[in-house]
This record gives C-alpha cells, sequence and structure tokens, in this order.
C-alpha cells in the first residue's frame, strides 16, 4: 500500500461528499479502499438521517420566510403548505410551533447586518462577516442581553438550529445575532475559500460578531452594551469554533456548547472511522488522513485546542457553561460532551458548569433537535442558563404566559422508532 498517494488521495476528494459536521474526510477515505458508499451509510448508520441536521439553506431568505421553507425536523428544504407542513414533522413536534415561529418573525422584525471578523491568526485581514440581527421585544428595561449564535459546518446562518432557537431565545426576552462564518452565506471570503478550516479561524467571525454586539457602532442594535451582558453560543462545529472564541475571550460572561466535536477534525475522523472499520484500521488511516489533511489545508486544521484553552484560565473569573447534546447523536460521538464536562467541571474556581442532555430523535435525525422535540424544555433551560449568566431574574422569561408546543417528554416513551435510550454512567 503506497500511504502517500493513499492519504493525498482521502484528502483531494474531501469536498466531493459532506456528511453532516465531519467534512466527509473519513468517507472519502473509505471509498478510496473501494468500499460501496450506500453499504457504508447504511453499516454506520448514516442513510436517510440528515433531514433538519445539514443545513445549507438559501442564505437570501429572511427570517419570517425560513420557517416555512426549512428542512427542519424532516421536511423537503422548499416553501410548504400547513397541511405539508404537518405532515413531514410528525409526530417529531406540532404545527402551532412553527405557525408561532412564523408570526413572531413577522411580528418582531430582523436587520440583515455587517461587520468585520478579528484579524487572521497569521496576519490575514478581517473578514467582511454578514448576520442576522433578531431583537427580542421591546420593553420599558432597554437593550435586552445580546446572544451570538454560530451555525455549523456547509450552513449558514439560515441554519435549523440556530433558527429555531433563537425564536425560543426572543420569546423570553433575548437578543440573537448569528453571523454566517466565512464562506458561508452572505459573508465574505477567507485566504482560503476552497478550504473548509477547522479550529484556525472561524472563531474570529464569531468574535468580531461579539465585538459588534458589545460596541454596536452603527446604532443598529439599541446602543451598546457591557460586555457582561453579551453571551456566545454554536452549535455542532459551530460549538467547536464557540468553545475557543469563550477560551479567548474572557469578558465574555458564558457560553452555550451543543453538541460540539471538542477533539477536533482528528477527534471526528477516527471516532467514525473506528466505528465503520474498527478501533486498530480506523485509528490507522485517521492518522494518514490528518497528516495530508494538514499538508493539502496549509495546517488549518486542529490548530487550537478549546478544551487546552478554557483550562488555561483567570481562576475567580467564574463563568457559566452549558454543554448540550444528545444522548442519542449519531454524528458527534456523546463522549465528547462527557469529555467537556468532567474537564470544566474540575475548574470550579473559573466555569459554573450545567448539562442538557435529553434523548433526541426526530424523524431519523439525532443531531441538536431538542429547540423543536423538547421546545419547552429547551425554553426553561435557555431561560435558567442566561438569566444566571446575565444576573437577572428569571420571572423576566416570562414562562408561565409562554404557549405549549411540546409533544413529548424525555421521561415518557419518545416519537416512534427512537432507539433506546442510554443508560450513562
Amino acid at each position: 500500500m503506497n500511504l502517500e498517494k493513499t492519504g493525498k488521495q482521502c484528502v483531494q476528494r474531501v469536498h466531493r461528499f459532506r456528511a453532516p459536521d465531519t467534512d466527509g474526510v473519513w468517507v472519502d477515505a473509505i471509498m478510496d479502499y473501494g468500499w460501496d458508499m450506500d453499504a457504508l451509510a447504511e453499516r454506520m448508520g448514516l442513510g436517510g438521517r440528515y433531514h433538519g441536521t445539514f443545513n445549507a439553506i438559501d442564505p437570501h431568505l429572511t427570517p419570517k420566510q425560513f420557517p416555512r421553507y426549512s428542512s427542519c425536523g424532516g421536511c423537503r428544504e422548499g416553501n410548504k403548505t400547513n397541511e405539508e407542513i404537518e405532515q413531514c414533522i410528525q409526530p417529531c413536534y406540532n404545527l402551532s410551533f412553527v405557525l408561532e415561529w412564523e408570526r413572531f418573525d413577522a411580528e418582531h422584525g430582523y436587520q440583515l447586518v455587517y461587520f468585520p471578523s478579528r484579524p487572521g491568526p497569521q496576519g490575514e485581514a478581517s473578514v467582511n462577516i454578514s448576520a442576522w440581527w433578531l431583537p427580542a421585544p421591546p420593553t420599558a428595561r432597554g437593550p435586552a442581553p445580546r446572544i451570538v449564535v454560530l451555525h455549523g459546518v456547509g450552513s449558514n446562518n439560515n441554519h435549523c438550529g440556530v433558527q429555531a432557537t433563537c425564536f425560543l431565545l426572543r420569546s423570553i426576552g433575548f437578543s440573537c445575532l448569528t453571523p454566517s462564518a466565512r464562506d458561508n452565506g452572505l459573508s465574505g471570503s477567507s485566504t482560503h475559500p476552497e478550504i473548509t478550516s477547522w479550529a484556525y479561524d472561524y472563531h474570529l467571525d464569531a468574535l468580531g460578531a461579539w465585538d459588534y454586539a458589545v460596541e454596536d457602532p452603527e446604532g443598529l442594535l439599541g446602543g451598546p452594551l457591557p460586555p457582561s451582558k453579551v453571551g456566545l453560543m454554536g452549535f455542532s462545529k459551530g460549538a467547536l469554533e464557540t468553545a475557543i472564541a469563550f477560551g479567548l475571550e474572557q469578558r465574555a460572561p458564558g457560553a452555550w456548547l451543543d453538541s460540539g466535536p471538542y477533539g477536533g477534525l482528528f477527534g471526528m475522523t477516527q471516532s467514525v472511522l473506528s466505528k465503520a472499520l474498527g478501533r486498530r484500521l480506523g485509528d490507522f488511516l485517521a492518522r494518514i488522513v490528518f497528516f495530508w489533511a494538514k499538508v493539502f489545508t496549509g495546517n488549518r486544521v486542529d490548530v487550537l485546542k478549546p478544551l487546552v484553552l478554557l483550562h488555561n484560565c483567570t481562576p475567580g473569573n467564574v463563568r457559566n457553561v452549558l454543554i448540550a447534546q444528545s444522548t442519542l447523536d449519531e454524528v458527534v460521538p456523546i463522549k465528547y460532551a462527557g469529555i467537556a464536562i468532567s474537564t470544566l467541571s474540575g475548574l470550579p474556581s473559573c466555569y459554573s458548569v450545567r448539562t442538557f442532555t435529553p434523548p433526541q430523535y426526530c424523524n431519523g435525525a439525532t443531531h441538536h433537535q431538542e429547540m423543536w422535540e423538547f421546545p419547552d424544555d429547551t425554553r426553561r433551560k435557555l431561560c435558567d442558563f442566561w438569566s444566571s449568566t446575565f444576573k437577572q431574574d428569571q420571572a423576566l422569561c416570562n414562562l408561565e404566559n409562554q404557549p405549549d408546543f411540546q409533544t413529548w417528554s424525555p421521561s415518557k416513551p419518545l416519537p416512534p422508532g427512537s432507539p433506546p435510550t442510554p443508560i450513562l454512567s
């Protein structure tokens, strides 16, 4: 076997197939060994499981249009009637959630804004980043706290997890700023537009958004806020990049990290190849692929280690962190949530750690589905975490007057077809 040739083939073919939040690296590696793609997807449990998870949806859609157009929870992408929506989201969640989401976004408005990222790690210029500004309803108390919410890989800010969660956040009094990372959506190009970096520079887009949310330099957000009133949130690879941003920007008071692959590209490649091929061969191939990934990306993968950055904290500056993930997640191994929880919980002088790990299964998808499968539980958890982070009374969330959407409960039978809930030790 020519390892150099094989490794190059693996990396050169990365962009021919992309599985959610993984860049498809291991899939191409196995394809070069003659595996049948359909058989591999079936063997790995990938077949048909990504509706509403991997959403590179048209970035020109407005937040008002998004709920009806999106593929969240198992629907086809495209405009749909109420009857079509109800048919495709059942039995996971109900039409009332979508209709209220649509009504809310139409009533409370939104705006497309632009701002610079922070400069690159090797002196690269800032990138022009686009974002949806999604304000909470105005109150007499003045500007609401703001949360920067970052999407996962291969997507943009018109991402199901981002948009649905921001609907819940806005309804309880928190505003959202949702950037599209460089090379995605309506944001500008990086110096490597054909290369998807990992833990190299996407976090700078989240930090540029955080700076903009704090400073409001154009006066479009309702005025500047203290850094203690602007938090960070990310989904999947966006959680990896958000964890890095949170480690670097110690003025940020809190971060909600949802389903993050904290082991980076190598960890994801190793995990999935080992699942498909066994530990020894999977680990062997992962190291080959990762070596050449570093070569062909110009060392733009796994440059920063999020948990190492977070470990190098300032004692006495206790900040809030929430680690969220489905215990049934088939995209990002649940072990990464466990590693993050154990690492950060061991630093009580730096972090107050919360968790949210319901067993999510929505029409075959298992990766960050909580915001529509368990919307009432998620809304309560969002209120609890962000109220604590911003040091404000939970009563301001007005939870008792919020509509009920939830069909299922983690403590009761889940939707038909759900895998058994694992018993975590």
